[in-house]
């Protein structure tokens, strides 16, 4: 591979100009590792200086791409375009933030709430409907109540119970289907253990 090659290659893969590889290249004495490492290690360096930079004062740095430093007139020879801009003054107070942050936890909340409200929870044991409620109610009853209402769903099972949703969102067949192979696995092992 000739000299010209691998400059061209080093300049591709760390995307840097022609000048910036065969630098490189010749302080590693052609070496594409060690001119590698220099590279992402002379890269790096940039960047913490633009940072510190960036850093100080209400100024930021901006790094320009090397295809556009070298068309620029005012890059420097490494191919860093320094540009100060102010940094943007903050016009919204700290409250107007969590007011807007508040505003719109309320909103999930509502639309959660709504959508708990449209579907429901049913208990069928046989053909009798025993409890109809919105999966709203369900929800505060598991969240309050959970060491009670989870043991009661799981002896509702054994009872011959099985439950049910129904509305736009939970009433799929998919969700019901699992509940009906619970209900079933609970008829199972009731039926496997009066046997025994």
């Amino acid at each position: 591979m000739t000299q010209y090659e691998m400059t061209e290659n080093l300049s591709e893969k760390c995307d840097v100009t022609l000048e910036e590889a065969k630098t490189a290249l010749e302080a590693s004495d052609w070496n594409t590792l060690t001119a590698t490492h220099l590279l992402e290690k002379e890269k790096f360096r940039r960047m913490q200086e633009l940072h510190e930079f960036a850093e100080s004062g209400t100024a930021t740095a901006v790094q320009a791409a090397p295809e556009e430093a070298a068309a620029e007139e005012t890059a420097t020879e490494e191919g860093v375009k320094i540009e100060v801009v102010e940094a943007p003054k903050h016009t919204e107070s700290k409250k107007s933030c969590h007011g807007k942050a508040l505003k719109n936890l309320g909103e999930h909340i509502r639309r959660l709430l709504a959508c708990g409200n449209r579907n429901r929870f049913t208990v069928q044991r046989g053909e009798e409907q025993l409890l109809t409620m919105p999966v709203t109610a369900l929800a505060i009853l598991l969240l309050c109540a959970f060491w009670v209402c989870v043991p009661l769903l799981v002896i509702g099972l054994f009872a011959g119970c099985r439950y049910s949703f129904s509305g736009k969102e939970l009433g799929r067949e998919s969700i019901n289907n699992a509940l009906g192979k619970a209900a079933d696995a609970a008829d199972s092992m009731k039926r496997a253990a009066a046997k025994a």
